[in-house]
């Protein structure tokens, strides 16, 4: 069963070079609804995620999260995301200090940043990976990581790009029940695999 509203998107238009890569895009989103992005590469999944998340600003089209503006304080608070080709870890932290690292950027105590990585830690099986030094983790290795920071703080949306693309069977279950786990949280997922979209209640082609 699906809740409030906590996310709106209306009229999104995003152009790059003279390009609308996305023009005249409408969602909306609601507490526990899982919704799967869909189209081919250049298509525009990833710039909508971008924009709701707030790292790229649409030209045209109004976002907002939970009735606060993308990209604001409140908004970014409450989103977790996982983008492909993920590049903002630092690589020569291990993956547990990157995690506490982004936790006390979303204004995470210290101490209750520590319980959270631990219990994620268990939930994902993620020891291994958070040893490590991120610089010799292999790409699948980077979206366990990527996952699990998008859950840091509890967030109420979570955008996921590509997120079991690089991931074996028994990582991408363990993803999935992670957001089974979490019945009111919303998700946009952009996919090109079936089984990915076959989790979602609404596909939504570009």
């Amino acid at each position: 069963m699906t809740g409030d509203v906590v996310l709106s998107v209306e009229g999104l238009a995003r152009r790059f070079g003279g390009r609308d890569v996305v023009d005249g895009f409408d969602l909306e989103l609601r507490a526990g609804e899982r919704v799967a992005l869909c189209g081919p590469n250049g298509s525009g999944k990833t710039t909508v995620l971008r924009c709701i998340a707030g790292t790229v600003s649409p030209t045209r089209g109004r976002i907002t999260v939970l009735s606060h503006p993308a990209g604001s304080f409140h908004a970014r608070r409450s989103t977790g995301v996982s983008l492909s080709q993920e590049r903002s870890f630092y690589l020569r932290l291990s993956g547990r200090d990157n995690l506490l690292f982004f936790a006390g950027v979303r204004g995470i105590r210290r101490g209750d940043a520590v319980g959270m990585v631990e219990a994620l830690e268990e939930e994902l099986e993620l020891g291994a990976i958070l040893a490590k030094r991120v610089d010799r983790c292999s790409t699948g290795m980077v979206q366990q990581l990527a996952f699990a920071r998008a859950l840091v703080g509890v967030p109420r949306i979570l955008l996921l790009d590509e997120p079991t693309r690089s991931l074996d069977a028994e990582a991408t279950e363990r993803l999935w029940q992670a957001v089974e786990a979490r019945p009111h949280l919303a998700l946009l997922i952009a996919t090109h695999r079936e089984d990915d979209v076959a989790r979602c209640q609404r596909r939504i082609d570009l």
